[in-house]
């Protein structure tokens, strides 16, 4: 893909990301299989920062696209996956010093990796976990491939929810580990999903995520990372003040009186009337307030209007 105004001499890697085909590496048929250049520009990366033949890792390797990939550049690989009996998340990792480990996490509750492996080995696929649970063991394998690996390349998409409309977000919610080198946005294409047809106004996701850390690992075992998704309950109304109460509950009155407005907060914004002792008292005042900055105009005493 095309970017008007770059300077070729930056080299093939930017944050866009797009391969149109797969390639020759890994087994096509395999779904949610990612194209073998993607590694192969990470490769060239780490090479430009002076590792020239990098070791690189995967746990997840699915149709193989990694182990291709590393056999075609002549890499030292080790690879792994739960079709070997290999459990990810409580698993060890079976070996340490790696230059690059590639985490692409199934697409969680989209694919179910497991329903061809014995009963006994299908509570190991990530993909059936509750989300909770998935944000939790994605968290985990990143910290995990972090203590084991001196870079780490996390590849991931969005999931619209079925019936919803809205995306969960892997990257938005996983622990970030070490520093982040870059992320990349990566262009998906050919994905199944494009060959269905979906009701009302539906917004096809087109793009990946592509996080690469460098990791800040210390012999004495230290590392930190970064957890921006915690799951809380938050009371909205305090984020709303008293003014833009009063303001969006006059919207709806034709005639403007304190005690109208007080049902209309009651209704509408109820927790604002348990956090004070005076909530009479304070619509007053607040009415006050807005008259004075030209919001509403008293009418005659006790009865405001909007002013247009």
């Amino acid at each position: 893909m095309e970017i008007h105004g770059l300077n070729d001499s930056f080299g093939e890697l930017t944050t866009l990301i797009s391969v149109p085909e797969r390639g020759k590496y890994g087994n096509a048929n395999y779904r949610g299989n990612y194209a073998g250049d993607v590694l192969g520009k990470l490769v060239s990366y780490l090479k430009r920062t002076g590792i020239q033949a990098p070791y690189i890792y995967d746990p997840m390797e699915g149709g193989k696209t990694s182990r291709d990939v590393c056999t075609a550049l002549g890499l030292p690989y080790v690879g792994d996956d739960i079709h070997n009996g290999f459990d990810v998340v409580n698993d060890d990792f079976h070996d340490t010093g790696f230059d690059l480990t590639v985490l692409h996490y199934p697409y969680w509750n989209m694919i179910d990796y497991a329903a061809d492996l014995p009963k006994h080995m299908q509570s190991m696929d990530m993909s059936r976990m509750d989300w909770k649970t998935f944000i939790a063991a994605v968290s985990h394998v990143n910290v995990k491939a972090a203590a084991h690996s001196r870079y780490v390349a996390v590849l991931v998409g969005d999931m619209v929810v079925k019936g919803k409309g809205y995306i969960k977000s892997i990257q938005r919610e996983m622990a970030w580990i070490g520093a982040p080198v870059r992320h990349f946005t990566k262009v998906q294409h050919n994905a199944m999903s494009y060959r269905s047809s979906y009701k009302g106004n539906f917004i096809p996701v087109v793009t990946e995520h592509l996080l690469l850390f460098k990791t800040d690992y210390k012999p004495e075992g230290e590392l930190w990372i970064l957890v921006p998704g915690q799951y809380k309950k938050i009371d909205a109304d305090n984020y709303v003040t008293w003014k833009n109460a009063i303001k969006h509950v006059t919207k709806g009155l034709e005639v403007i009186t304190p005690e109208k407005v007080f049902e209309r907060v009651k209704k509408q914004f109820p927790s604002k009337l348990r956090k004070t002792n005076t909530p009479e008292a304070t619509v007053r005042r607040t009415l006050q307030e807005l008259e004075s900055e030209g919001f509403l105009r008293r009418k005659v005493r006790g009865f405001y209007e909007r002013v247009s």
